[in-house]
């Protein structure tokens, strides 16, 4: 039963109200009581335990300005209650022992809370002692992971032949992508037609792409603005994929696309990025400013060619050099051949045999094939 519950101690004091479960009544009135008792000194010593539970009672308390005595009576208070015994694991405190912890024990003092989840990282307190210049482990985390994103895009890969998979499949039919393994690849791009014919290969896209990604993988869908609420509700019919953010990229120069019956002449397309679990790439701009030339359609090889400017500037923000790409409208194989010249593992389809032929030919063709 649900409804407004009073708690009262037997002094008649109430110390609490809210809207509450019956049955979660004991477990409510406790949290309440141990609120009421902490005072803002208190509360301060133990969110700095949850951090630093093997500092000393006097080493916390130097940093927070507080008597030693204090943090050990809420120390105590926290072991009794058992809700912290994890704090107190010895397994994972090998970085207590790291040389420039030994060096520098009174920096532990000086660190907030999010200081010292940093500095127990190995790495952190590794490149730290390497760079002595840099004194907040903070610091050390963000130059870490930008040198190590750094190191990820300059990767030098040597893709072959065997690295490229093309096959007729219609998208709408996931039985028919059974080749490829579930898990395996790192980003897909699809450029479906931009009319109502696309929503049925939209929700085949959705539906392949939540089995084959990766955890952390990206979906990136290019589109116009027509009928954009259908293909939205397309692509989110999965629940195992997330919408995540929309881009905007401008057409050609000279080739607005124009929808007389809304009176709107459209010079942008979108991209419609999804994520299956959660995003582990770089910071990205939701504005991508490809192409920026004049002469940059790509209708060569297929009529909804998209410019190789723009699917290359996708590939290299949202993957990494031997990360696998895939694409299942293959269409005239700009994404193929893109992908293959930047490094990259790549898996295609198309329902078209014709286009999966050209695609075919273009990247044999890279590789010095005469077709």
């Amino acid at each position: 039963m649900r409804g407004f519950l009073r708690i009262k101690l037997d002094t008649g004091l109430i110390i609490g109200t809210g809207l509450i479960y019956a049955s979660y009544a004991k477990i409510c009135v406790w949290e309440v009581i141990g609120i009421a008792k902490l005072t803002d000194k208190q509360i301060k010593i133990r969110e700095y335990l949850k951090s630093a539970w093997n500092l000393s009672d006097r080493s916390i308390a130097r940093a927070l300005g507080v008597s030693h005595s204090t943090v050990g009576r809420v120390r105590k208070e926290m072991q009794k209650s058992g809700r912290f015994d994890h704090l107190s694991n010895t397994a994972d405190n090998e970085w207590m022992n790291h040389p420039y912890i030994q060096a520098n024990k009174g920096l532990l003092e000086t660190l907030n809370p999010r200081g010292l989840r940093a500095i127990k990282n190995i790495e952190v307190l590794d490149y730290m002692q390497a760079h002595p210049q840099i004194k907040s482990p903070c610091v050390a985390q963000a130059y870490l992971a930008r040198e190590k994103r750094q190191q990820r895009k300059d990767a030098r890969v040597t893709i072959s032949l065997d690295d490229v998979d093309i096959r007729v499949a219609d998208v709408r039919h996931v039985e028919q992508f059974d080749w490829i393994e579930d898990g395996s690849i790192d980003l897909c791009i699809c450029d479906p037609p931009w009319d109502r014919t696309s929503i049925p290969i939209c929700e085949g896209i959705s539906r392949v792409a939540a089995d084959k990604l990766r955890d952390g993988g990206s979906l990136l869908v290019l589109t116009g603005g027509s009928h954009l609420p259908d293909i939205i509700n397309a692509l989110s019919a999965n629940k195992r994929l997330r919408y995540h953010w929309l881009l905007t990229c401008p057409l050609p120069q000279g080739s607005p696309a124009s929808v007389s019956r809304l009176k709107i002449q459209s010079k942008v397309r979108f991209v419609l990025w999804y994520v299956k679990g959660t995003y582990d790439g770089d910071i990205v701009s939701d504005y991508i400013n490809r192409p920026n030339s004049s002469s940059a359609t790509d209708k060569t090889y297929h009529e909804w060619g998209a410019p190789e400017e723009l699917i290359s500037e996708l590939i290299e923000r949202f993957s990494n050099p031997g990360d696998t790409v895939a694409d299942w409208t293959v269409g005239g194989g700009t994404t193929a051949v893109c992908a293959v010249l930047l490094g990259r593992k790549f898996i295609e389809s198309d329902v078209d045999e014709n286009a999966v032929k050209t695609t075919l030919r273009r990247v044999r063709q890279l590789f010095g094939y005469a077709r």
